[in-house]
């Protein structure tokens, strides 16, 4: 395929499209039938909005759909007028021949209203049912094209019949009415197909609903003062102020297809459609109230309740009004608007939120803020820091971060609006939105984005210094872990120096001690004998002292066998009997290992001191991703609300700290003390 053919083709049809209506109002122009240049004039605007969106909008098939519907009425116009100057000049054969291709056209140029609107925004149908209603619409067209063709020829209802130039009359008669009624019902389903588009897209995107929200009133309106026209003057007046009237309608439905489409200052004159629609809507309230009331019950009461009726009438309305304003108003914005909130909105929103939430959180919701005030594409919020801006937060949320290397001067190049946040003076971030294409921030917006902006310095400044704060609490927390890994890594040395040193050389000495005790023996010095025995004997103790005093430090059982020996082992020597039970435990981390032994050992040492306990147990379990262990005695206990934590329970709360663990203290007294702990735990990492 061609792709020069596939870019030309719609213009084409477009330069066709134009012909036919260019042909059709000089046709009309050379008649000198001026009561049908505003009803032209208002299908050119069809011609012309569908050119811009075919030019604009290439791939788009509504732009082509508009000027082909408005071609196809200037044509239809040009046709009836033609056949008018024909039948005055007596010429009935041509006239008749004339109106029958007026009448051919009727059905397909009908159809193409609703094809417009089963086909909008992009030129393509968004769902399997509008395709089904597209192509059993245009089925029925084309077998009232053909009914047509074989019906009376007469271009519209109230417009003179012609003999069909070839049908007996009495057969064309029959088959004008089946095309009638078959007309009707495919112009009603133009209506139902708008309808059913509103409803559909007010459940889409911001923008699809703000599109929707135009057709809306387009379609309110064009139908209104279409039928407040028809029941105010009979259809086929030629009367030109009910033809410009006539003309008003017709030309709503292309510019508002337009504004959709093209969004071109979509959201420009929210407030004044907004304001116009509450306005209409009481005045047609108040109006109703009064026929009601002063001509209905008038009518039943009789003339002599006029006046008191008038009245009731007034009263009613100023008790209604204000409610009925309330309303009215709220339905007129949530119609304009669609989801996305009015200015007034979104400021008291973020009042809420700011008092609600924290400085964080709000953060995080500002751009969404943003895109729902003002319809734009995406918004950024950027906070400033030492080397240039960074977003914080974005709407929509996968937007990539993104950095501006300038700290001095806040500016987006990507954006439609950058807007600085200040605080007293100094720069802290700042604000970008990005609009649609075609689209521009209005003055609104604009107001919108600095009220914002303004109201964010203060929530800036105290993400500012959380961060700060944040940060000083990360690095106390790594300073205090550097501390216990070197205390522990210290502990660990010194064990190994103990047991490598002094506790060699005593050992040496010992064995030293005890061939000469022996010799001394042999030789009869029963006094160095015995004095030798008695440093033998210390020499023991010392080693026993020394090892004792290096297992404490970091004993080797705990690297070698683990937390429940380790623990076991220390509680054999403990000054009360502990009776240690373990469930499910395996190898940690080192790190992990040495809290929980150190900490069990730091609260046996309190149980011992302070308790006066009888006994106690020492609980190791190990479920749901935590170790966990739990002290308990059957001591005095104490009321912990109101005494304070010792050296020893602080050392185990900051121990448990580094770790990501936590400390419970439950005592009561005269009941004992139980401490639990906690720490979270991925796997055992060692065998």
């Amino acid at each position: 395929m061609n792709p020069d053919g596939v870019r030309t083709w719609p213009m084409r049809l477009l330069v066709v499209g134009v012909a036919m209506y260019v042909t059709g109002v000089i046709v009309v122009l050379v008649q000198s039938r001026s009561y049908e240049i505003a009803t032209l004039t208002a299908f050119g605007a069809y011609v012309a909005v569908g050119g811009l969106i075919a030019v604009r909008r290439p791939g788009n098939l509504i732009g082509l759909a508009l000027v082909a519907y408005g071609s196809l009425w200037s044509m239809n116009s040009a046709g009836i007028v033609t056949a008018r100057t024909l039948d005055e000049a007596g010429h009935i054969d041509a006239a008749s021949w004339v109106t029958l291709v007026v009448s051919v056209l009727g059905a397909p140029t009908i159809w193409l209203i609703a094809a417009i609107w089963l086909l909008f925004p992009d030129g393509r149908t968004s769902t399997p049912l509008d395709r089904m209603l597209l192509r059993g619409s245009g089925l029925v067209a084309m077998a009232l094209t053909v009914t047509a063709f074989f019906g009376t020829p007469q271009a519209l209802p109230e417009s003179k019949a012609y003999p069909h130039p070839f049908v007996d009359d009495s057969v064309a008669q029959k088959f004008f009415d089946v095309g009638i009624g078959g007309g009707v019902a495919l112009f009603c389903f133009g209506y139902v197909a708008a309808a059913r588009l509103v409803i559909r897209k007010r459940h889409g995107d911001p923008i699809e609903r703000r599109q929707a929200g135009w057709i809306a009133v387009a379609v309110f309106l064009n139908i209104t003062i279409l039928l407040g026209n028809v029941a105010i003057a009979p259809l086929g007046t030629e009367d030109s102020s009910f033809l410009l009237i006539d003309a008003v309608a017709i030309v709503l439905i292309p510019l508002a297809v337009g504004v959709a489409i093209m969004r071109y200052r979509l959201y420009e004159i929210d407030r004044i459609i907004s304001r116009s629609m509450t306005y209409g809507a009481l005045v047609v309230f108040i109006g109703g109230v009064y026929i009601a009331i002063v001509v209905g019950l008038g009518q039943l009461f009789g003339g002599d309740a006029g006046f008191g009726l008038s009245i009731a009438a007034t009263v009613l309305v100023a008790i209604a009004f204000q409610p009925v304003r309330r309303k009215v108003s709220k339905w007129a914005n949530r119609l304009v608007y669609g989801e996305r909130a009015t200015p007034h909105e979104i400021l008291v929103r973020f009042s809420h939120r700011s008092s609600e939430l924290s400085d964080e959180e709000l953060m995080e919701r500002i751009p969404q803020l943003v895109v729902d005030g003002t319809g734009a594409r995406a918004a950024s919020l950027w906070i400033r820091s030492r080397d240039g801006f960074r977003t914080v937060s974005t709407w929509p949320a996968d937007t990539a971060v993104r950095r501006l290397p300038d700290p001095d001067q806040f500016a987006d190049p990507e954006a439609d609006r950058s807007l600085p946040v200040l605080h007293d003076g100094e720069l802290l971030g700042g604000l970008s939105l990005i609009k649609e294409q075609g689209e521009t921030v209005t003055p609104t917006e604009e107001a919108l984005l600095a009220d914002l902006a303004a109201g964010l310095g203060l929530a800036l400044r105290n993400t500012r210094l959380t961060e700060q704060l944040r940060r000083q609490v990360s690095e106390l927390e790594a300073s205090r872990e550097r501390v216990l890994a070197a205390a522990d890594a210290a502990r660990r040395e010194l064990e190994n120096t103990l047991d490598s040193g002094p506790q060699q050389q005593l050992v040496a000495l010992k064995v030293k001690l005890g061939p000469t005790r022996k010799r001394a023996e042999q030789l009869g010095a029963t006094k160095t004998a015995g004095l030798l025995a008695q440093l033998e004997q210390q020499a023991g103790d010392a080693i026993k002292a020394v090892r004792d005093f290096a297992g404490g430090i970091y004993p080797p059982l705990l690297e070698a066998e683990g937390l429940a020996v380790a623990i076991g082992q220390q509680a054999r020597t403990a000054a009360i009997p502990v009776s240690v039970r373990s469930d499910g435990i395996a190898r940690y981390a080192r790190e992990i290992e040495a809290a929980v032994y150190f900490s069990v050992l730091e609260a046996l040492q309190n149980t011992s001191k302070y308790a006066d306990a009888r006994t106690a147990t020492v609980t190791l379990t190990a479920t749901n991703g935590a170790l966990a262990f739990e002290v308990t005695d059957d001591g005095n206990g104490f009321d912990a609300a109101i005494v304070t934590k010792g050296a020893g329970l602080n050392g185990i709360t900051d121990r448990l700290d580094t770790v990501g663990g936590t400390v419970h203290i439950d005592s009561t007294p005269g009941h004992g003390t139980t401490i639990r702990g906690t720490l979270p735990i991925t796997a055992p990492v060692r065998a």
